[in-house]
């Protein structure tokens, strides 16, 4: 150990490399991890009412809201073990405007505040009971001045003094009121969207099996789990949370390819150590301990600081994961989670750095006395057989990759994640074996030229330290593929849904309600449809509902109401092709669904149709249809499209004045289509930062690699110094290095790319949510890369020059 600790007080500059390049990787990790978790607690607790303390299950009515009477609720009382109990509830969703003029959605829960169970501030010396409990998170973002705030409720404005109001220890965003005042003020008198069953007594549990699925005498009514709701939660968004963590995944690979480089300079730095070690006494089983208890003591200590790091950048929503079924809000409310998530981190962390550090560990365990008498490394030769093998071994993983990278198994990534780990690792071996290739072939180019002295060495000690210079160019090659990749998959899309807006919706404007945009929640009146049809300004006036939860054998599903064209049934629905791969419901068949008009009716499924508006799949339904089985009193948006564009401007004032009167916006083609984008951008907002993080990784990773090579060959610096070799000579040496390094890896990261980008695409993609993306790759990032080039090969030259024009020549040459 005093070995162990001897080096890290001595290389101070490489632990801290080394450190760094781990807390990167893990802080990446747990942070996406902890923002995806952030995002299904939202789900969960949006569902169930930001109550799951106690709760065991509960009866959700087939309408949107349920109507019960007082005896069918005291009759399932009755019929409850005294284990149980039932807290009706009714769940409304609100929205208030906060300072900033930015409108926030939030659910306003209605339950019986006699039996609700929860701790809350201020409890003590109240004279009278509160009206209304508000969860912390809720009154911090308020921060309201005044002594009240405004909530707009049911179509009208609801003002809630302060004094009302008393805290609640917890997250999320809510409000909790007496189940019979929201009644009243929504107007929905014996009206519940759900009858939740808790738990009274946990010590007479086990005694009772009962069905509940049974228990309340109403076919209107259903009764769901907890798990359940978690399970249904996880699915919608499982495809999210697993591209997450594939991403972080990768990005950890890359901060730990800049580990295992490390790890070889260490290797090579300490080689005649571990030969000293041996011809003391030593054994070689000692030396391979010594470097793998290093590499984990390392491990450890970078898994501890990236953990805590990675929990500030998900509490700052660095990383944080959007979709059309969370609320950002919501997300940033969330300050706990797991703390197995940390563990995962820091065991992933541990892992990662002893699998790192194990293949030098090995040499270590190998190494023989005489290294003692080598001055350096010799190179290694290879056979004519062996280069060939290696070269159809690479080629054999990446064309074995690719093909099953591609197979196509809906709701399955495995095969598409075995297929980019094999390409990967084919492309990692060319990386190697390309090297003496690559530098004799350019040797031999520019003896042509008669190029300088400074470019031929450089090129000899790549060629020397072919193993680590190619995890280097691994490294630069892994985090330029993951932005290729990233910006291919982010452009496809963009593509495809560019293409679905034009053909989808071809109005002229649309009628939204800009304060409840983030939540997805409809606020444009169902009345303004008759009204606007009255103008006779527009050729076509049609109604636009979205349901994010509509729910299909126990699945959330999203639901598109508009007008069927002349050509199409109007009795049956059509459905999204990526639901039709995912869920095996297309053309033919008949969907069960629950009405509160009509009860249980069976609809026929007549064609698909690609749309890419949500990732589980989408039903379409036509309004008329839709408002025989469904009650409905708001729309997400009114198409309009005019009749005359000789009266354009006429139309254009009507549209202004009723957008005016009803507090609503309208949008033309192209800001809808910024809409729809800004939306997809928010839900890839995450892989920005996550690209980001690469690069930072990848560049890091050779300024170390440049920077070990100064601290490890200083002595053959100061002796080219001592020969007459002037400054700009000996830093066109680092910088002949640095840009070889750098072309190399980008190279092999962008023809990496090209292979994985379809994998991704066509492979991961369309299993996990069946979409054909329109296959775009991102050229115009490669007009960038020469200047990018030749700026990071400058900026990463110059601190370790800095340190070559400050070496003193008879220090470095000093043996004693």
């Amino acid at each position: 150990m005093n070995f162990i600790f001897g080096y890290l007080k001595n290389n101070p500059s490489k632990v801290f490399f080394n450190l760094v390049s781990i807390t990167l990787g893990i802080a990446l990790f747990v942070s996406t991890q902890i923002n995806g978790w952030k995002a299904e607690k939202s789900l969960v607790d949006q569902t169930i009412g930001f109550n799951s303390q106690n709760l065991i299950g509960r009866y959700v009515p087939n309408a949107t809201q349920g109507e019960v009477d007082s005896k069918t609720l005291f009759s399932l009382d009755a019929n409850l073990p005294d284990a149980f109990r039932i807290e009706p509830e009714l769940f409304i969703k609100g929205y208030t405007s906060l300072t900033d003029n930015q409108s926030l959605s939030l659910p306003i829960i209605g339950r019986d505040l006699i039996s609700f169970n929860i701790n809350f501030k201020n409890q003590v010396n109240r004279e009278n009971f509160p009206k209304y409990f508000i969860s912390n998170s809720l009154l911090q973002k308020i921060n309201s001045k005044t002594p009240k705030v405004s909530i707009h409720l049911c179509n009208q404005l609801l003002t809630i003094n302060l004094n009302d109001m008393i805290p609640i220890d917890s997250d999320g965003l809510f409000i909790v009121t007496d189940i019979e005042r929201l009644q009243t003020i929504c107007e929905l008198k014996n009206t519940y969207t759900t009858i939740n069953i808790l738990i009274q007594n946990e010590a007479k549990i086990e005694s009772w099996n009962l069905d509940f699925s049974h228990l309340l005498k109403n076919q209107n009514w259903k009764f769901e789990s907890i798990n359940e709701i978690k399970d249904r939660a996880g699915v919608a968004l499982g495809s999210l949370k697993i591209n997450l963590t594939i991403i972080s995944l990768v990005s950890v690979l890359i901060s730990f390819f800049m580990v295992s480089n490390i790890y070889t300079g260490i290797f090579l730095s300490r080689k005649k150590e571990f030969g000293i070690l041996l011809s003391i006494g030593g054994s070689r089983l000692n030396n391979f301990f010594q470097f793998m208890t290093l590499a984990l003591l390392l491990g450890l200590i970078g898994g501890i600081i990236g953990t805590f790091f990675g929990i500030t950048l998900a509490n700052f929503n660095f990383f944080q994961t959007s979709t059309t079924l969370t609320d950002s809000s919501q997300l940033e409310s969330y300050r706990e989670f797991p703390n197995v998530i940390l563990m995962y981190g820091i065991l992933l962390s541990i892992v990662g750095s002893t699998v790192s550090a194990l293949f030098n560990a090995l040499k270590a365990y190998h190494i023989l006395p005489i290294e003692l008498l080598k001055d350096r490394d010799e190179s290694q030769t290879h056979t004519k057989f062996n280069l060939q093998l290696k070269w159809f071994f690479s080629f054999f993983l990446i064309f074995l990759g690719t093909a099953i990278g591609c197979i196509k198994i809906q709701k399955q990534i495995l095969p598409g994640l075995t297929g980019v780990s094999f390409v990967i690792l084919g492309f990692i071996l060319i990386n190697y074996v390309s090297i003496p290739l690559i530098v004799k072939g350019v040797t031999k180019f520019s003896e042509k030229l008669n190029l300088s002295a400074s470019f031929l060495l450089a090129m000899k000690e790549i060629e020397m330290e072919s193993w680590k210079n190619g995890l280097t160019i691994s490294t630069i090659m892994l985090a330029t593929s993951l932005v290729f990749t990233l910006s291919s998959l982010t452009l496809s899309y963009e593509s495809s849904l560019k293409k679905w807006i034009e053909e989808e919706n071809q109005s002229d404007f649309s009628l939204v309600n800009e304060k409840k945009l983030n939540s997805g929640e409809p606020g444009v009146s169902i009345h303004l449809l008759n009204e606007l049809e009255k103008t006779n300004l527009f050729s076509q006036v049609e109604p636009f509902f979205i349901n994010s939860k509509f729910i299909i054998n126990g699945k959330y599903f999203t639901l598109h109401v508009l007008n069927f064209k002349e050509n199409e049934n109007k009795e049956e629905i059509f459905v999204s092709k990526n639901l039709c791969y995912l869920e095996k419901i297309c053309k033919g068949n008949l969907i069960k669904i629950s009405t509160p008009n009509k009860g249980m009716i069976n609809l026929k499924v007549q064609d698909e149709k690609e749309n890419f508006f949500s990732e589980r799949g989408t039903i379409i339904m036509d309004y008329s249809l839709y408002k025989s089985l469904f009650p409905i009193q708001e729309l997400n948006s009114i198409r309009l499209s005019f009749s005359d564009l000789s009266k354009k401007n006429e139309a254009l004032q009507t549209i202004q004045q009723i957008a005016s009167e009803n507090e609503l916006i309208y949008l033309d083609q192209e800001k809808l289509k910024e809409l729809y984008l800004s939306g997809m951008n928010r839900v890839f907002s995450v892989l920005d930062s996550l690209k980001l993080t690469a690069i930072l990784i990848s560049l890091l990773s050779l300024a170390t690699s440049i920077f070990y090579y100064v601290k490890e060959k200083s002595r053959i610096l100061a002796g080219l110094k001592a020969i007459g070799m002037n400054f700009l000579q000996l830093f066109f040496l680092l910088f002949y290095q640095t840009i070889f390094l750098l072309i190399a890896g980008m190279t092999s990261g962008i023809l990496n790319s090209l292979i994985l980008s379809p994998i991704v695409i066509f492979g991961i993609n369309q299993n996990a949510f069946g979409w054909d993306l329109i296959f775009t790759f991102p050229v115009h990032f490669v007009a960038n890369l020469p200047i990018l080039i030749l700026l990071y090969a400058t900026i990463i030259t110059i601190i370790p020059f800095y340190f070559v024009y400050r070496m003193k020549i008879s220090n470095e040459l000093n043996y004693e």
